[in-house]
């Protein structure tokens, strides 16, 4: 099997790269509210026309795959950018793809629509099938209860995708941001991503909001989480280079005893530990790309990248001494992220136990 990457993904990678080398520079990514960061994301997706690599081209996408995806996630994650792309283009698109959506996701595609998807309630840990909130009927629509957790850019979308229990069913509904105005609450997570909490108890929407029910929202909720799971071990990549190769620069420039941090051999060891770390996590990305289909193959790579990534962050951070911790140095702020990571659409624990499970029922 030929793994390397074709010439229309290096093309991909190096037009990103370089794009966003040029127009975000760390001082500029500190600075960003959520209004800069969206702003920032809209130049990006209009001068390069990223957004729907994934997405197939009856929607308006570029017709690529999850590979596509992986990489523009991994552009995105060496530079620190904070963008809707996972969530909304990754995880609400193919969604709705699957439920037959087609017109939103077009929408999605052309940058007219920001749409974002309820994963995460207090048990799911990225368990979809774990939601406990609820919809009863009411004369002309729906009553919603429950409470929807860490919604990322939910203050910023138009569209919020509500996955729900009907009775034993399975449903999603839409809803515009004006609608649920009041069970949003609005903060930002340790990496400054905007987020909010969706508390739904009471909230009432309308028949039209409903627009999926059954057998069917289940699977396709899950295959788009293992979608945007196989996209974010891509983010993860790209803040693995970045750390390792801070931590490695940062030891061969700090002296002590008079001679380079890189010279003592303890440390030489511990910077090849991280080294092999990123490389297990660009092999764990490119496994989920290539198997976004089987849950097996995703879960061992989101389990594989979340204790790496850790590893990578906690040594790079120490290795820095109290400058790890500082706001000037970047490195801090990618192992921010990665904290993130390590806990988004499922810790390693979870993914380690539907891996097993997965495994077992072949």
């Amino acid at each position: 099997m030929d793994l390397q990457p074709s010439d229309n993904q290096q093309l991909l990678r190096q037009a990103l790269d370089g794009y966003l080398a040029r127009n975000l520079p760390f001082d500029r990514r500190r600075g960003q509210d959520a209004g800069a960061m969206l702003a920032f994301w809209n130049e990006l997706r209009g001068e390069l026309g990223v957004a729907g690599a994934g997405l197939p081209e009856a929607v308006g996408g570029f017709g690529g795959g999850a590979q596509e995806e992986m990489i523009v996630a991994a552009a995105l994650g060496r530079s620190l950018a904070v963008t809707p792309y996972v969530d909304c283009f990754v995880l609400a698109g193919h969604a709705l793809l699957a439920l037959g959506q087609a017109a939103t996701v077009a929408r999605i595609a052309d940058g007219s629509l920001l749409a974002v998807l309820a994963v995460e309630e207090a048990q799911t840990r990225g368990d979809i099938s774990a939601i406990e909130a609820a919809a009863g009927p009411i004369d002309g629509g729906w009553r919603l209860h429950g409470r929807k957790l860490a919604v990322p850019f939910a203050a910023q979308a138009e569209l919020l995708l509500i996955p729900a229990r009907i009775g034993e069913d399975f449903a999603l509904f839409a809803a515009g941001t004006e609608q649920m105005a009041q069970a949003l609450r609005p903060y930002r997570l340790i990496d400054d991503t905007p987020a909010g909490d969706l508390l739904l108890d009471g909230i009432e929407l309308r028949d039209a909001a409903l627009i999926a029910r059954g057998t069917e929202v289940l699977p396709a909720l899950q295959s788009a989480i293992d979608r945007a799971t196989a996209a974010i071990c891509g983010e993860a990549s790209g803040h693995a280079e970045v750390m390792v190769a801070d931590t490695v620069a940062y030891a061969n420039e700090r002296k002590q005893f008079g001679q380079p941090l890189a010279a003592f051999q303890a440390l030489q060891h511990r910077m090849v530990d991280m080294y092999i770390a990123s490389e297990q996590i660009s092999a764990a990305a490119l496994l989920a790309a290539l198997k976004v289909d089987d849950p097996a193959a995703v879960s061992a790579a989101k389990a594989t990248v979340g204790e790496a990534l850790r590893l990578i962050g906690q040594e790079a951070v120490q290795l820095h001494g109290a400058m790890g911790l500082t706001e000037e140095l970047r490195v801090g702020h990618y192992f921010k992220r990665a904290t993130v990571i390590e806990n988004r659409l499922g810790t390693a624990d979870l993914h380690i136990d539907r891996y097993a499970t997965a495994r077992l029922a072949r």
